[in-house]
């Protein structure tokens, strides 16, 4: 309860000195970011006045000059979609607050459930409800991100559609649209092209999230067999040209009860052959006993995350078909970077930073999947919850780089961890990772750490990153790291650095030109070496 207050006045410290409308801080606490892109922050906050908890989205109005269209919801009330609540701004900033939803996102929902067709047919039948309130109002609201973590199954059982972030209205006679976004694997062609996305960009996404339900997969897979009734609506739902897709909501609805009610009819021949069969497999399995598992069903897995079963495939050499458990359970790297993933660290390792290429990762939780991991690099991402790597039993290396965490507890839970790599994760505190007595490798660099009681004790820590921190001094450096052998402080600014003398074991510290003087004069008389690194 500790950490989540800290980062809630850490929240709270922020958004106070920010440009955020006056009026919608004396409304509402901040509590958690869910999600940020350039320009536009999501967040969770709950309001002063009664305590009801509510999702805000915010706008610069320097990227997001023209109001977006997502104020449509407030004239839309339907179970299916979050109620509007109200909006603030200035000069500066547009902040949109709508209700809150309890439940699982679909995909999880799936994941643990292992939906069957008629389950799969009886929850898009719910979504079809809410897209047709949507596309028959008047003028139409296109959400155009339709996708599995965008639609929340209530406890009860029924489905809210959310994320209405880059939803627009079609306007008779308007021109292209003035934004183009979309997740991949779901955006249809023409939202990154020219021209007014309209209701069928929707039913686009609509046929790519059956497909997903039905092959766990976005893609088309050749080696998965999918019932012909359901294959014929997920190619008219996704077909390249607009024309060629249902004209409305109402007909892939009609297309779907109509797959629901087909009944499976076996003829006699079929059915003699299904029991002699049956009679052959299980004398078989009598025969082999307890001896052979060859009868046992496979388990099958879904993963949540597309690059992450991407990474994963790399690894396996398996670029199609369904994946097991006993598969993955031999997968020991992963190698993110960005929109991509690689089979190698030679080839990571050599990435570039681009804006243009940051991915879209926001759970670990597909990590879980695979109990055998050591080592796994995810860098250049959004914000992202880690909580999916906690307890990983055979971790031993973690970088998460240049992404947004909410806390470094769930590296801390895994304690078998040698090296851990933070560098710009929007970090303030690391001290949950005392709970890994064999790091040895620990680089916090470019987050908010402006002291040694921000990092905490590590007794066997021998390679220390302090790169782009700004800190007072490192005074209690030798009680809290004793062990440390070398230190990166290339681009730190440390007032008073006299606390590196006191390190028994340093043997190297790497810095920039400018830094060289300054670190020499505080190690002299000693026989630590100081690295020069060009910029």
């Amino acid at each position: 309860m500790n950490g989540q207050k800290h980062i809630v006045e850490d929240i709270k410290a922020i958004f106070a000195s920010s440009s955020y409308p006056a009026d919608f801080l004396e409304a509402y606490d901040q509590m958690e970011c869910l999600a940020c892109h350039d320009g536009r922050e999501t967040f969770l906050v709950r309001k002063k006045s009664d305590g009801l908890l509510a999702v805000a989205s915010c706008y610069e109005r320097r990227i997001f000059p023209i109001r977006p269209d997502i104020d449509c919801l407030k004239e839309l009330a339907s179970p299916g979609l979050p109620r509007y609540y109200g909006q603030y701004e200035n000069d500066e900033m547009l902040c949109i607050v709508r209700e809150y939803i309890k439940g699982e996102t679909l995909d999880a929902y799936a994941l643990d459930r292992h939906l069957s067709v008629r389950d799969i047919i009886a929850l898009l039948l719910l979504l079809c409800d809410i897209l047709e309130t949507l596309h028959t109002h008047v003028p139409p609201v296109v959400h155009r991100d339709i996708k599995p973590e965008n639609i929340i199954v209530r406890p009860d059982g029924s489905l809210v559609l959310i994320d209405f972030d880059i939803a627009r209205v079609v306007r008779a006679g308007a021109g292209s649209d003035t934004v183009l976004f979309g997740t991949r694997g779901y955006a249809p062609p023409e939202q990154y092209g020219f021209g007014q996305t309209d209701a069928r960009a929707d039913i686009y996404a609509f046929g790519v999230l059956l497909r997903f339900l039905v092959t766990g997969n976005t893609r088309e897979n050749p080696n998965i067999t999918i019932r012909s009734d359901l294959q014929a609506i997920i190619d008219r739902c996704t077909a390249f040209s607009p024309k060629e897709r249902y004209r409305h909501i109402g007909q892939v609805k009609k297309a779907l009860k109509s797959a629901a009610k087909r009944k499976r009819r076996i003829g006699a021949k079929a059915a003699i052959v299904a029991v002699l069969l049956a009679f052959f497999m299980l004398a078989a399995g009598f025969a082999a006993g307890r001896y052979t598992d060859w009868l046992r069903p496979k388990a099958y897995i879904r993963f949540q995350e597309p690059l992450i079963e991407e990474a994963v495939r790399l690894q396996l050499g398996r670029e199609r078909g369904s994946l097991t458990e006993e598969e993955v359970r031999g997968v020991k790297g992963l190698y993110i970077y960005g929109t991509r993933a690689f089979s190698d660290p030679e080839s990571f390792y050599r990435c570039v930073i681009d804006e243009s290429t940051r991915g879209a990762i926001r759970s670990l939780d597909d990590l879980k999947l695979l109990p055998g991991l050591e080592e796994m690099h995810i860098v250049h991402q959004g914000y992202v919850d880690a909580s999916g790597i906690a307890g990983l039993a055979s971790l031993k290396v973690v970088e998460l780089k240049h992404l947004r965490l909410s806390s470094a507890s769930p590296v801390g839970d895994v304690p078998g961890l040698y090296e851990a790599v933070l560098f710009d994760a929007g970090l303030s505190d690391v001290n949950a990772l005392k709970n890994c007595p064999w790091l040895r490798t620990l680089d916090i660099g470019r987050n908010d750490i402006t002291s040694l009681a921000q990092i905490g004790s590590h007794p066997n820590v021998q390679n220390l990153g302090l790169m782009w921190l700004d800190m007072d001094n490192l005074d209690d450096i030798a009680e809290k790291l004793p062990k440390v052998k070398n230190i990166a402080l290339q681009h730190s600014s440390v007032r008073d650095l006299s606390g590196l003398g006191t390190l028994p074991a340093l043997e190297e510290v790497y810095v920039l030109p400018e830094q060289a003087e300054e670190v020499s004069a505080a190690l002299e008389g000693t026989d630590v070496r100081v690295t020069v690194l060009e910029k």
